[in-house]
């Protein structure tokens, strides 16, 4: 974490207020570690959190208000939830990316296909069923059981 510090310092937009951060730094990055854990439920995320909060503030650090410590702790804890979830959204979409829209061409295990003589079975099963299932009221399938053959296929 002193590499960070560094960091933060060297893009601290008021060279002047370096101890004024420090003092910031040390009083509440517990509080914005912990406050991104509770969301992230992962340590590393949460220093990724902690990390992007922290350089924000570096580097708008003479527009923060900092005379009231209510305030900013408000303020800090209200920036790590935020960054944590534009994280975990950010992580979703990514994952969201990764399905493939179309069919891969891995092979299908046996008993997962559905043949052509278990469709027409299945058909022959649903046209038996008594009336009372048939919201249709006539001798046709209903739509929920042709959704469900057609699903099948």
């Amino acid at each position: 974490m002193v590499g960070l510090l560094s960091l933060y310092l060297a893009v601290l937009d008021d060279q002047s207020s370096e101890e004024q951060f420090i003092d910031v730094y040390n009083t509440y990055k517990r509080l914005v570690y912990h406050t991104a854990y509770k969301i992230m439920g992962d340590s590393y995320l949460a220093e990724d959190v902690l990390q992007e909060v922290f350089l924000y503030v570096a580097k708008n650090f003479s527009k923060i208000h900092r005379e009231n410590c209510h305030e900013l702790a408000a303020y800090l804890v209200s920036c790590s939830r935020s960054r944590a979830y534009d994280m975990l959204r950010k992580r979703r979409e990514e994952l969201l990316e990764e399905i493939p829209d179309a069919p891969d061409g891995t092979p299908v295990p046996d008993d997962a296909a559905v043949s052509t003589d278990n469709i027409q079975h299945l058909t022959e099963l649903i046209r038996q069923m008594k009336p009372m299932y048939d919201a249709t009221g006539s001798d046709d399938m209903c739509n929920c059981c042709i959704c469900m053959v057609h699903f099948l296929v």
